[in-house]
């Protein structure tokens, strides 16, 4: 009888792992059903864990060669072996895009002559022309008709900085918001000043001549505006241990959800630093400096109630106080190379009566800087709109329209990953 019974569980036991070896080879086939080679389909960043942090980008219509598929992330490489890393699915296609697949184009203002005088002859090129509305269902390139645009520009987008200068030409595009500094603490150019403060955690430049970009740039007419990321740095951090915002919770600096460590606003070394920057993009040919994270962490009251958060508050300074006298030292280094300073803000800092706990106060900043910009992102009134919302063209071009509206002609079109809705631009 134990001789049948071993039998019987042998013979089950060889019998359930060959049904899951089958089903294995199954699932796995399903997950490999991408082709060998595919294409990127839109500029994307790799990473070097589906977790982990950008790495290096690639451009559309670059061929890659599908390595491994985890879930919705796809391992791959190039023809450059330091081009290798995770990407979403969802980026890669099996036909190589050109322009024509990229940008669509439909027709919906034209061009109306304002009080032509019958008088004046046909070639009069002094003529005057206003954009009549034809259909209802307007899109991009006919908004950016309407105003002067300002379009924002990341270190990695300088692949496509070609693409850019074409569409400023044939579009109201007339200024470029290019990151002087990101949130990692790259640079655009070659930074004595950074090379100093940083020492090793010190990233390569974007830009190998910068002279050479600036030039290309001023010769298409291109209004230059540099963002710097000023109190987020993650490299500045890694050096300068001492002008953090110290998390007591994990003794390090305070992080936010995007994991990229905060600065003191209060110490006078980060001052220094990113005005020695502006001052350095100003020598290259900027025309105005935007600085941008021009504040406190948000969302840190119980942290700041608790004692979590160390600031070194040597002077004894309010979040506002802080954030406008270091605007105004800016200003005043700035003015001396006649450069304009800017700063970005919430959107509900306009109607806020108070700073929100971060340093942001209207009255307290507009009146140190020469433009203010306040960001309406859509993502900053989540909790206004149910579930979640996409904001594509059909959104994107109401927002411009209650713009105009308002009597506004003049905006910044901004995307984090330079992923805009770009119908009708070529």
């Amino acid at each position: 009888m134990p001789k049948i019974k071993t039998i019987i569980f042998s013979s089950i036991f060889i019998l359930a792992f060959f049904i899951f070896f089958k089903s294995y080879r199954i699932f796995q086939k399903k997950e490999s059903t991408l082709p060998s080679t595919m294409y990127i389909s839109e500029l994307i960043t790799l990473r070097e864990s589906i977790d982990g942090k950008p790495k290096n980008s690639l451009i559309i219509g670059t061929l890659v060669n599908i390595l491994k598929i985890e879930k919705n992330w796809v391992y791959i490489s190039t023809n450059d072996s330091n081009y290798t890393g995770w990407i979403e699915q969802k980026y890669l296609t099996k036909i190589k895009l050109e322009d024509k697949d990229i940008f669509q184009t439909i027709k919906v203002l034209t061009d109306v002559p304002i009080n032509k005088d019958e008088n004046e002859g046909q070639n009069n090129l002094d003529q005057k022309f206003t954009k009549k509305m034809v259909d209802i269902n307007f899109n991009i390139r006919e908004l950016y008709q309407l105003g002067d645009v300002h379009i924002y520009i990341s270190l990695n987008g300088m692949y496509h900085v070609d693409d850019y200068i074409d569409l400023a030409k044939k579009t109201n595009i007339n200024a470029f918001v290019l990151d002087i500094k990101n949130d990692y603490g790259r640079t655009l150019f070659e930074s004595p000043i950074a090379r100093k403060v940083l020492g090793d955690s010190y990233i390569r430049p974007r830009v190998k001549d910068i002279k050479v970009f600036i030039k290309k740039l001023k010769e298409n007419n291109i209004y230059l505006i540099g963002r710097i990321s000023t109190f987020k740095d993650e490299a500045y951090t890694i050096s300068n241990k001492n002008d953090i915002i110290l998390d007591k919770r994990y003794n390090r600096a305070y992080q936010s959800s995007d994991k990229i460590p905060w600065l003191s606003p209060y110490n006078r070394n980060v001052w220094y630093y990113n005005v020695e920057l502006a001052k350095e993009a100003a020598d290259f040919g900027f025309n105005e400096i935007l600085f941008d994270y021009i504040r406190f962490p948000d969302r840190v009251q119980d942290l700041d109630k608790s004692s979590k958060l160390i600031y070194n508050n040597t002077y004894s300074e309010t979040k506002p106080e802080v954030i406008q006298r270091f605007l105004k030292y800016a200003h005043d280094e700035l003015s001396k190379k006649d450069v304009y300073t800017a700063a970005s803000v919430f959107g509900q800092i306009g109607i806020s009566k108070n700073d929100e706990n971060i340093g942001q106060h209207w009255e307290s900043i507009s009146n140190v800087v020469d433009f203010i910009n306040p960001m309406a992102y859509p993502s900053h009134y989540a909790s206004w709109i149910k579930n979640h919302k996409d904001y594509k063209i059909q959104e994107l071009k109401e927002q411009i329209k209650a713009l105009k509206i308002e009597g506004l002609n003049s905006y910044l079109v901004w995307n984090a990953s330079n992923h805009y809705y770009w119908d009708g631009l070529k």
